[in-house]
């Protein structure tokens, strides 16, 4: 009987003591994970154990056109440097040489071949077919990013596209003998 009042007198003092620690134990846990809205700065709880350095990379912009597409196509900028893990935004110019309708596919190359998985495109020109009026001309955003996880001894990256005149509608045109 005595040990049985003892037990019960020690899990009413440690739950009298406990409640007036359940407000500072509330607080911690919604700091650390950003319940209830209560973040007071950042926290090392959720961030990778592993170390990331931000640094900055030489992005080259370059562009071709397949000799039949009559389209004039360039970057905006040659060269621009970019800090890994932020986005960065840049573009390409394209105008149509003909007084007729063009339908485009770019299609994109990264190089070195090691840089290709780490420049992660955010928006692109290249995700879909580009239409162009008589003469028309326009300018197509990208916007990207290049990871940290970046071989450390890559410095330079060349994006590059290439252009091509999409003759779908001319084929179809000939196969139901138009």
């Amino acid at each position: 009987m005595k040990r049985a009042f003892l037990g019960l007198l020690g899990a009413a003092i440690f739950m009298f003591f406990f409640s007036f620690m359940l407000v500072p134990l509330y607080n911690v846990f919604c700091e650390v994970t950003g319940l209830n809205g209560k973040i007071y700065g950042p926290s090392d709880f959720f961030k990778s154990q592993k170390e990331q350095f931000n640094r900055d990379v030489n992005v080259r912009f370059l562009s071709q056109v397949n000799e039949s597409a009559p389209v004039t196509f360039y970057p905006s900028s040659e060269s621009m440097t970019v800090a890994t893990d932020k986005v960065s935004r840049t573009s390409y110019v394209a105008k149509n040489n003909t007084n007729k309708n063009l339908i485009l596919t770019i299609i994109p190359s990264v190089s070195p071949g090691l840089a290709a998985e780490q420049v992660k495109k955010i928006q692109c020109f290249c995700f879909e077919e580009q239409a162009l009026g008589p003469y028309e001309e326009q300018e197509w955003p990208i916007r990207f990013y290049v990871d940290s996880e970046l071989s450390k001894n890559v410095n330079n990256i060349y994006l590059s596209y290439t252009l091509f005149e999409n003759n779908r509608t001319e084929t179809i045109a000939m196969q139901h003998g138009n």
